[in-house]
This record gives C-alpha cells, structure tokens and sequence, in this order.
C-alpha cells in the first residue's frame, strides 16, 4: 500500500480499532481455567506517596467489569485504575504480571534469554505493560507453548499469551494493516526497532554520502515511559552498539540514534533509522558498506594517507592532485579517544526493554517509603548513579575463545565468531557481521592544517609514492647526493649520530640556509616525498607567543590538583616532538632564526623557548629540518646539536633556468605552455629566486586558464611587467 492511498488518520485508526477489537474477542479463553489461574489485583487506596497499593477488589466506581475471586494463583495480574475522558467513570488498565509457578518462569527464561539481565535463579518474574518484549518475541512465545509437554503449564502459558495479546492487540492490527504493506506512524515505531535487529542509519556526516551505518539495536526507550522528558519534543531513543576501533583494539561501542517526532503516517524506507529488513535494495548496500569495513580494518592502525576532496570523480587530474590533503590516522589521540568495550561482547549482548524485572513491585524505594503527609518540600532522597568502568585498554586486549551468537534479524542473521591472530603485531581478524558494524570515520591528523579531525573511510587512499618533486629540485651539483646519504643512512642503519646514552639523539637535524627562494623549504619538502614519510611543520612563533602571555606558573592551579598547571605552549612542543617520532616523520621549522636566537637577559621568553626547544632535541629520533637565512644569530646550544649544514648559493643562469622550465612545464595537453628555448634563455637573464618564479607562473596560468589555453611568453612578460615593474 502507498502512501497516497492510506486514508486520514481518524478513518485510518477506525480500522485499526475494529481489527484490535476482533483480536481481542478471537484470543478470549475458557472462564474456568482463567478464574484457577489467575488473580487480578487493582490499584487501591495509596498507603504512601511513593508506591501502588493493591487490593483484589475492584473499585465500585470501575465501568462494565466484574469482581473476581480472590485466592491464590499462579499468575498476580495488577490493574491500575484510572479515570476517564470524561470524569465520570474510572477505567482499569495492565500495569504487571508476575509468575509465580516455577515450570512458567523456566519457560519463560528461555524466551525472553539474554533480555534485562534475567538471572534464573531468582524467584521473582514481573512483566511490566506495555508487553511490548512480549512482541518483539512472539514467534519465540507461540513455539514455547507448542513445544511444552506439560499441559499444566501449557495452558498457564496459553492464559498468559491471551491477557498479553489483548493488551497488544492495536500493535498487531498496525503490523497487519500498515508494517506489511511498509507504513509505520510515529506512535508506533516500537515495532519496528525490537532489541538484537540490525539498522542502518543514513549519512549523519555529510550528507552528499551516499552511504550510512549499521548498528545492533540493544534497547528502545519511547516517548510514553517518560512522557515529562519528551513533552516538549517527543521523540525515540535507540541505544545501540557498533564495532569500533580505539587505536589499539577493535571492540564494541555504544551509539545512540534518534527519531524525531512526524506527524500521521510515513513509508518505513523513509525513516532516518531503517530496519535492515525494510532496506531498499538492502543487498547493495549491505555489500558496499561490508567493502568499506573491509576498508576501515585495513587502515586501523597509525599510517600515512591521502584524504580526497568532496566530488573528486568529477575533477581534474590536476584539481583533485593540488586539493588532495596528507593524513595520519590515529585513533590514540588521548582527547577523542573511543572507549570500547572487548569485542567479545557482541557475542553475549544484553538487551535492556525496562519491562521485565525479578523484584517485587510492592518493594520500598531506596530511603523508604514516604507518608502521604510528609511535607512536599523535604528534600527527597536520590540513589547514587553507578559509575560504569569500561576498564584501561592501553595494551593490546588479549581474546578468550569467541562465543557464536546469531543477531535477530532475518535478513541479517550472521552468525558472529571472531578470532585473533597469535602475532602480536597483527590485528585480530574480524568477521562479515562486525565488518558491517564498522563506522563511516576514522580519526587522523591533518598535517596541512595541524589539526585533529575525523576522516570519511571512502575518500581515503594510499599515498602514492612521488620522487619527481626531489628529481625537479634545482640545487648544484653533488648537493643532493650529501643529504640524500644522510637521509638513507639514518633510515636504512638507523644511524645514532648523537650520543652513545641509550634512548638518547639517534635522529638526524639538519640545517638549511641561504637567501630567500633559493630551495629550503622544498628541499624538506622533497625529501619527505623522496622517503615516503608525512611531513609535520611545526610553528615556533605560536609557541613564542603563548610564552608571552604566559601567566606565572605559582598563580595557576588547577582546583582539581595540587600540582600546578603545564604550560599550553610547552605541552604543543613536546606533543609534536613525540607525535612525529611515532609517526617516523620529517619535522621542518621554517624561519628558526626568529625564534632560536642567542640567549639573552633581554628576552627570558625567548630563553625558555629556546632551553624546551634543546631538551626535546635531545631524544628526537627522526629527522629534523632548520631553515634561515641568517645562520649566525642561532643560539650556540643549536648549533652544537646540528649534524648537516647545507649552504644554498645564490641562484646562477643555469639553475634558474631549470626552474623556469619546471613551473612552466607543469600543465600538459591543451593547457601546456607555449615557450620557446630562445624565451627562456631571457627569462633565465633574469635575477630573481625560486620562489618569485614560482608566483609569476602561478599567475600567468591563471591569465591563461582564464582564455582557455596554455602559457605563452607574453602572459609572463605582462605579469613581470605588473607584478616586479620589470620590462622583458
């Protein structure tokens, strides 16, 4: 049935109320065998202000019922009585059922398995209204009863079932009349979401994704059981667990989805939270969202990657190279860190529905009951709200023998058994199930921006390695053999150039200088690219910064600790030393001149800067890259700690020349450029460095990308002409 054919919600809920009445009339029982099995119990005369009081009486004011013989049963249903629309009447309504004979309760038991926590043992059995964990395991009920030999509980059974079914009898009549033909309404979407079924949930992140996420539903909280905390905005909760990774292991994770209010009725495909089995082509999504699990287990762990921009299919090879971002994905970053539970969980998941407890109704609150007189302003007594400890998962967690269990969802039952490979280094191997289960992000770092950030699992690749950078460099000749042998050297012997103390140096710091333009910082740049290794630039003058509005640390506590509290700035320096000899990365300041000068009484800011600066070189492992352009100003403890110096010369005719041909040889096709051996020999006759060519190409591109064609001789005399007032 489409939606355009349902009626009005008046003429729509007619016919749900006349099926639910013929339910109701269809699942009555025999007189007898209800009057020996079972007593009902209605709400009396309140004792306190805290509790129901029962009575097997009915109250004489109770429309079209009849009194009840009073004796012992193995079924207590209690009533509450309520009044009506009206005023006039009162009405009574399910409030529980409790089971007092011991054969039910094991039947039961085996129903309602690994719901609210149910122990067994305990002799006490409450089903609390509205039943719907009577609904969410019907067929589960209905097989218990066929299956049952004795016929004493059997038809204890059989009773039970009707006062439930008729309690239940709207929800039935919506699921035949609107869920079979895929329409649902908001007040009963209960139905849909039973505890232990997979949904999917669209995109939250971005939503151009085409893809969401999968999640076990392990309970359901509507908004009837707390009618004072969604009155103003009614809506459903569904707690749910997903398999996550933490940085260290895979494990279980909670997530709670939400679904707001809408008004009449709506197609189930629709819902921001869709039960799997009402996917639309489920099958394709299932597999492209299981392709990307795949994905995400592959690149757990801390490893250098790419991240696409948004619509890069629709890009240029060019466009999506120059918006591409470098990453290093992290998840061990201690301020956003998942905590998860052993994955070993899903295998034994509770379900929680808040509808079936094994202690008595009748028992006192925590500090007791409360007199009906007690003063209304008293301070009342609040239970302590439990901690909950998920435990410290800093080391690799260790499985025990994985447990199967099967998810209660017929159009994803998979059966879940996991397991761990014996080496340490590998992670543990996950199955379809909790591959399904596996977010649509991953944490990382963005290199470019220096920022933490969360990272869509489809647009992150495998950095390709790019040695054209480093063979495009224009240095003199032998100076990139120097600092290539002392890059592979360090990475290939792990050469210790510093100290003969273990744990002490080991890494490699070199200093580039020369003028402005001449190469530094692509030198840093190339290497990186040369090696295959992430590239982190760390900016002092931040750091400087904070040591300047630095208040003193005897003035700064913090109300929680003794202790007084770390400086920012020097928890930002020593975090990128460590974060970059984790990630084995090449760490370049630019400019250190500024910041790293010689020590002086003029300036104790500076000093501290520079006194941190020497202590987190002392142990870095990895290499370092200085830029300046004046090397001399250095404080002598740098100097002393530096292994390579490479002084870049002025550029000559012939290595200007090189550059030129590289920026302007950049684009091919139709947009390369159009510049003769003769025009390039007088752009070389030109004095300038790297880097103001590299601005006079840029914008000569743009010129010409604007025309629709590549770079010729003329856009580069313009823009000299504009820009550096030079006539070619």
């Amino acid at each position: 049935m489409s939606t355009d054919k349902i009626q009005n919600d008046e003429e729509s809920y007619s016919i749900i109320e006349r099926l639910a009445d013929a339910i109701r009339i269809e699942d009555q029982v025999d007189a007898e065998d209800r009057q020996r099995l079972v007593q009902d119990l209605y709400e009396g005369p309140k004792k306190c202000q805290c509790c129901l009081s029962w009575i097997s009486k009915m109250p004489e004011d109770v429309e079209d019922d009849e009194d009840k013989e009073d004796c012992t049963y193995p079924l207590i249903v209690r009533r509450r009585v309520l009044p009506t629309m009206n005023g006039s009447k009162k009405r009574v309504e399910l409030h529980s059922i409790e089971i007092r004979h011991p054969q039910v309760r094991e039947a039961l038991f085996r129903v309602f398995e690994n719901y609210d926590n149910l122990v067994p043992q305990v002799k006490f059995l409450i089903f609390k209204a509205p039943f719907r964990q009577f609904f969410w395991r019907w067929d589960e009920f209905n097989k218990a009863i066929d299956e049952e030999k004795s016929e004493l509980v059997k038809t204890i059974l059989i009773q039970l079932r009707s006062l439930v079914r008729a309690d239940l009898a709207e929800a039935f009549a919506v699921k035949d009349e609107l869920v079979s033909h895929g329409i649902i309404t908001f007040k009963h979407l209960w139905i849909l979401y039973s505890p232990g079924s997979v949904v999917y949930e669209t995109a939250r992140y971005n939503k151009q994704t085409p893809l969401g996420e999968f999640f076990i539903v392990t309970e359901v909280e509507a908004p009837d059981e707390n009618p004072e905390r969604y009155q103003r905005h009614p809506q459903y909760l569904l707690f749910c667990t997903a398999t996550s990774w933490n940085g260290y292991i895979f494990g279980a994770m909670n997530e709670t989805l939400y679904l707001p209010k809408f008004r009449g009725s709506r197609r189930i495909s629709d819902l921001r939270v869709v039960p799997a089995k009402y996917l639309e082509d489920g099958e394709s999504v299932k597999a492209q969202c299981l392709e990307r699990g795949k994905k995400y287990h592959e690149f757990a762990g801390v490893s250098y990657k790419a991240y696409l921009p948004e619509g890069a299919v629709a890009m240029s090879e060019s466009e999506r190279q120059q918006l591409t971002n470098r990453i290093m994905l992290d998840a061990r970053n201690t301020t956003h860190r998942r905590y998860v539970r052993p994955l070993t969980d899903l295998d034994k998941l509770q379900y929680y529905t808040q509808l079936i407890t094994q202690a008595p109704v009748d028992a006192a609150p925590p500090g007791g009951h409360r007199p009906l007189d007690e003063n209304p302003l008293r301070p009342r007594y609040r239970q302590p709200v439990p901690v909950h400890d998920y435990g410290d998962y800093e080391e690799p967690y260790v499985r025990p023998p994985p447990r199967p269990v099967v998810v209660e969802d017929d159009a994803m039952s998979v059966v879940a058994v996991g397991e761990d490979d014996d080496t340490k280094d590998k992670k543990q191997v996950l199955n379809d199930l909790q591959l399904l289960l596996l977010g649509s992000t991953m944490q990382g770092y963005f290199l470019k921006e220096r920022k933490w950030g969360y990272f869509e699992v489809d647009r992150i690749v495998d950095v390709e390695k790019n040695t054209k950078p480093f063979d495009s460099l224009v240095l003199p000749q032998g100076y990139k053999e120097l600092i290539l042998s002392f890059v592979e050297n360090q990475l290939k012997d792990g050469e210790a150039f510093d100290d003969v103390i273990n744990g002490k140096g080991g890494g490699l710091v070199m200093l580039l200088a020369g003028d402005p333009g001449v190469g530094k910082t692509m030198t840093a740049e190339s290497i990186a690219e040369k090696i295959h290794a992430p590239l982190v630039k760390m900016e002092l003058s931040e750091l400087l910064k904070d040591e300047q509005d630095r208040v003193p640390v005897r003035h700064r506590r913090d109300s929680r600790s003794r202790s007084p509290v770390s400086n920012r700035g020097e928890d930002e320096l020593t975090r990128t030393f460590e974060l970059a000899a984790k990630w084995g990365a090449v760490l370049l300041i630019d400019e250190c001149d500024m910041y790293l000068e010689k020590r002086s009484d003029d300036s104790p800011e500076r000093n501290r800067l520079v006194a941190r600066f020497l202590r987190e070189l002392e142990y870095f492992p990895s290499l370092l890259f200085l830029t300046t352009n004046r090397e001399r100003v250095l404080d002598p403890a740098i100097w002393s700690r530096i292994h390579l110096t490479i002084n870049y010369p002025a550029l000559d005719l012939s290595s200007r020349l090189a550059i030129w041909k590289t920026f302007l040889g950049m684009e091919e096709g139709e947009l390369a450029s159009a510049v003769s051996d003769e025009e390039f020999d007088k752009l070389a006759l030109i004095e300038t460095n790297g880097r103001r060519i590299k601005n006079i190409t840029k914008t000569a591109r743009m010129m010409a990308k604007r025309h629709g064609r590549g770079i010729n001789f003329e856009d580069v005399r313009n823009v000299m002409r504009i820009t550096e007032g030079l006539v070619i």
